[in-house]
């Protein structure tokens, strides 16, 4: 028999033997060097290393599993083990800090879940928890505070009633998309400043190049507008109707699926802050200033409704917010375009 020390174990199996109940099995066969052995022994070592013992293979069992013991095929297993030491360790990292990861766009998430396990649900309730909590604390002191009281909390654990309502109002709707649907949900703030950085980093490119999408090397092109689509996705359903239907054929966006979170969350955000206001009119000071606020809350809270009806219906629909994601989704719309005649002549 031989015996084979290595530094790190190779998920060779020993020889099962034979039993009452369960026929013998033979190990892992190893080819080395051109012959075939058959694992016998597998035992760990004290230093977390492995010695196996090999013997030649007998002609009369089946082979089930076979490895190769070679250069290429150790360099191979080596690079293997290697990822899969620094996956675990993205994975600790990501659940460590869970509640900045689970802020991310929800496919990020997905795409962390799938290259490293990270775990996507845990995320997003880890980030949505404290918010969620944050949010309700700003409204129960905005209630508390049209009372008369007060509530001795800090400005960064109870702040003022547009912030609350909004943490309060996303997060409930993050919470319930992981926990009820299983689906991990970003913030809205993280998409848009993930957009805003892409942006500013975006290298200067040649006149050409910015009115011809096509100048970039397909590939190139593709990939980035795939990740920027998938940071925008939570917003997309803003845009108008004719703009979502280029993406649905592009990208295969869900307007139906994500235009419903927006409008809930917006009308959560919007119903509240106008019952907010109208309560701060039986204060004397500010009426005007609350009555101007509450306007476009209700504006946007029937928008909403009318949304919902829409979708419900099962079509597309936009919102007037969409002018403020347009400028970030500029790109996802007109890429993949043909240049205009006038436009090839300008970039001559």
């Amino acid at each position: 028999m031989i015996v084979l020390i290595c530094p790190l174990s190779k998920s060779w199996t020993p020889r099962a033997a034979r039993t009452l109940t369960v026929s013998e099995h033979p190990g892992t066969a190893v080819e080395w060097e051109g012959r075939l052995y058959e694992v016998r022994d597998a035992i760990p070592g004290a230093d977390g290393g492995m010695r196996y013992g090999l013997a030649p293979w007998e002609e009369g069992h089946a082979i089930r599993r076979m490895e190769r013991y070679d250069a290429v095929s150790e360099e191979i297993r080596k690079a293997e083990q290697r990822d899969r030491r620094h996956d675990v360790a993205k994975r600790r990292l990501s659940i460590l800090f869970a509640p900045f990861a689970g802020l991310l766009p929800g496919e990020i998430q997905k795409k962390m879940e799938r290259d490293f396990g990270a775990p996507a649900i845990l995320m997003t309730v880890a980030s949505a928890t404290p918010l969620f909590v944050v949010g309700f604390l700003g409204i129960f002191g905005v209630l508390i505070g049209m009372t008369g009281a007060t509530l001795s909390l800090p400005l960064w654990l109870a702040p003022p009633a547009a912030v609350a309502v909004y943490l309060f109002g996303e997060s409930a709707l993050r919470l319930a998309s992981a926990i009820g649907a299983g689906e991990p949900m970003g913030t809205l703030a993280a998409a848009l400043a993930l957009a805003v950085s892409r942006a500013a980093r975006k290298p200067q490119r040649a006149a050409a190049a910015k009115i011809w999408p096509e100048a970039l090397p397909p590939g190139e092109a593709d990939a980035r507008d795939r990740d920027n689509f998938h940071v925008l996705e939570p917003v997309l359903a803003l845009l108008s109707c004719a703009e979502q239907e280029t993406l649905v054929l592009r990208f295969g966006f869900d307007a139906i699926r994500w235009g419903r979170k927006t409008a809930a969350v917006l009308l959560a955000a919007a119903v509240l802050n106008t019952v907010f206001s109208l309560a701060a009119l039986s204060q004397p000071d500010g009426v005007v200033g609350e009555i101007l606020w509450s306007l476009p809350a209700l504006y946007l809270a029937i928008e909403q409704v009318r949304r919902l009806r829409t979708l419900n219906a099962g079509l597309a629909a936009g919102s007037v917010l969409g002018r403020l994601v347009r400028p970030f989704a500029k790109r996802l719309l007109t890429a993949g375009r043909a240049p205009t005649p006038d436009a090839a002549r300008s970039a001559r």
